[in-house]
């Protein structure tokens, strides 16, 4: 008798832990379940942001060549305007040296006429 209450007991208690093991693996799995949608989630959530910032940073690149663009056609015109100064201030640095060259001359036969004149 004694052993047969023994064996309800023990049946009676292993069906609570049966249960409750039972409970707390659905508990797990949901809660695992729970946590693959939010990771599932948020790495959508990731991935938008990502072409967010692509889209961001090809439009500042589109800018950046842009401007690169302007400046390389400006240091071009500019290099355009230098090389027509350098031109004109030879030619000028050329007519000074034939005008220097010419008052030279000027000057010898100052010289020689004042040579001739002086006693």
């Amino acid at each position: 008798m004694e052993r047969c209450a023994i064996n309800f007991v023990a049946r009676h208690w292993w069906r609570r832990v049966e249960v409750w093991l039972i409970a707390v693996l659905l508990l797990a799995g949901g809660a695992m379940l729970g946590f693959q949608v939010a990771e599932w989630r948020l790495s959508s959530w990731y991935t938008a942001q990502v072409i967010e910032v692509r889209r961001g940073y090809d439009e500042a690149t589109k800018q950046r060549d842009m401007r690169l663009n302007r400046l390389a056609n400006t240091a071009t015109e500019a290099a355009v305007k230098v090389e027509g100064a350098a031109a004109k201030a030879e030619a000028a640095a050329g007519t000074a040296t034939e005008a220097a060259k010419t008052a030279g001359t000027a000057a010898d036969k100052v010289n020689e006429v004042l040579e001739r004149q002086a006693p």
